[in-house]
């Protein structure tokens, strides 16, 4: 940064973003809040007596199952890199947004659909579709939602890009955060000509009936380089804060950042080629997932190369902050990302080693982004509920994950298919049960870690108390020393 920013306040042209910033962040805490309860109902869904009190009966399962994908991998991913968009294009550089009515009307926007999602699964409105990536409830309600939610998305997109323009136009420097942000909008841009492309073929090419599954598959695929350019960017900022230095170059982190966005450019091409009806359209898409790796590979080296050196020598002698939040989750969301990927290495068939390796991923974002929202309190003149629940919530969820995907993988490895429950798992075999055994324990080691963050998380936003005793978040000491960014 070029200038410190004060607790609670920024610059006379920045402050309106900081406002709208936190509205973006306690859109995405809310989104958790609901996950965590879809998740609810869909234990509830699986219990005798309980089950025929709810809509659909033990069919609800499938509403509730897409009520909390939805939540938890789509919506409160988006509306958290809504507040990283908002955060680092202006407040980063000092700029005053494009237009803050455009923000304004993006947020309502993508929390009133975001309402409607909700409403229309806890009614247990229409019937599930479990696409991959998105999946959907089949209810005008579910698609109008979701229409207002990716209408909002794409307004903060394009005001951030022009935002990022204007900065530049204005002689303002781009902080590596800054630049990843901006990159992670224009594969989110690019997500969205994926969606539209993929429309246009269904309908233009009269197809029989409308799937849902290869609807989303182009563009599902590219989001996943927007939650992937989101997730090292944190990583970067969490390695600024708490080890005082950045472990990547400028000019390397922006020419990695520029290698996310060209592969992902190719995206939009394949449906030139491809009908969406094709095998070689979704074998295409497929392919583009090795394009995460190499940045990805890259920034993880360079960061746990730094954190070797540090190791022993940081906080006079003591060695690293583990008891921090902000560094825990750096760690370990690195070393779930990094489990994900060798999963994916293993992964043969359509078994339960495909949902092994994208939680482990995705994950991998949400334990990264938790990781920073501890930090970013007292910027907005928040402090953390209960710093006790912060230190053990990285280390509770990131377990429930590594148990999660690891049952999964042992019991796909033995022939366990994906999206099968009940008697229909066929767990004929010892490593088939011990495999879905595992899976289950795992899940709910994650849910209370999620449950402990959302708990603290949501408290602490609607709390305004500054920190206790005037102390000073890491990440609060690194803003106001006036570093440059990372």
């Amino acid at each position: 940064m070029e200038r410190p920013l004060q607790r609670g306040a920024a610059s006379p042209v920045t402050a309106p973003s900081l406002r709208l910033a936190y509205g973006w962040l306690l859109f995405a805490v809310l989104a958790l809040v609901f996950a965590g309860i879809f998740a609810l109902m869909v234990a509830l869904a699986r219990t005798p007596v309980i089950e025929d009190l709810l809509p659909l009966g033990s069919d609800y399962i499938y509403v509730a199952l897409v009520g909390h994908v939805v939540m938890a991998f789509i919506i409160w991913f988006l509306a958290f890199e809504g507040f990283l968009w908002v955060f680092t294009s202006t407040i980063f550089t000092d700029t005053a947004m494009f237009s803050p009515l455009l923000c304004r009307v993006a947020l309502g926007l993508a929390a009133g659909g975001t309402a409607l999602i909700v409403v229309t699964a806890l009614s247990g409105l229409g019937y599930a579709e479990l696409a991959n990536y998105v999946p959907f409830l089949l209810h005008p309600w579910f698609y109008t939602g979701l229409a207002l939610f990716a209408a909002g998305i794409l307004l903060n997109v394009v005001n951030t890009l022009l935002t990022v323009i204007k900065a530049r136009r204005e002689g303002a420097a781009l902080p590596a955060a800054t630049f990843g942000m901006a990159a992670a909008a224009l594969c989110a841009l690019i997500a969205f000509i994926c969606f539209g492309l993929s429309g246009y073929n269904h309908f233009a090419t009269e197809k029989a009936f409308f799937d849902f599954d290869r609807f989303v598959w182009g563009g599902g695929h590219v989001l996943q380089y927007t939650n992937t350019i989101s997730m090292v960017t944190v990583w970067l900022m969490l390695t600024t804060i708490t080890m005082g230095t950045s472990a990547v170059g400028e000019r390397t982190a922006k020419a990695l950042f520029a290698l996310y966005v060209a592969i992902a450019l190719t995206a939009p091409f394949i449906y030139y080629f491809h009908d969406t009806a094709t095998q070689a359209y979704k074998e295409s898409f497929t392919t583009l997932k090795w394009g995460l790796g190499p940045s990805t590979s890259v920034f993880a080296v360079l960061i746990i190369f730094l954190l070797v050196s540090k190791r022993g020598t940081r906080f006079e002698g003591k060695g690293l902050p583990w008891r921090d939040p902000a560094f825990s989750s750096l760690v370990l969301s690195m070393a779930v990302f990094g489990v994900g990927g060798a999963i994916a290495a293993t992964m043969k068939g359509v078994n339960t080693m495909i949902p092994a390796h994208y939680h482990c991923t995705i994950g991998a974002v949400t334990i990264a982004f938790m990781g920073l929202f501890y930090e970013i309190l007292p910027l907005l003149d928040r402090a953390v509920y209960s710093t006790r629940l912060a230190r053990v919530q990285p280390y509770l969820y990131s377990l429930g994950i590594i148990l999660f995907a690891g049952g999964l993988w042992i019991a796909g490895s033995h022939g366990v298919a994906r999206k099968t429950y009940g008697a229909a798992q066929n767990l004929d075999t010892t490593w088939k049960y011990v495999g879905m055994s595992i899976m289950g324990l795992g899940g709910l080691v994650a849910i209370a870690g999620g449950i402990t963050f959302v708990l603290n998380a949501a408290i602490s936003m609607l709390r305004r108390v500054p920190a206790a005793g005037g102390q000073e978040s890491a990440g609060e000491r690194w803003w106001l020393a006036g570093r440059q960014g990372p």
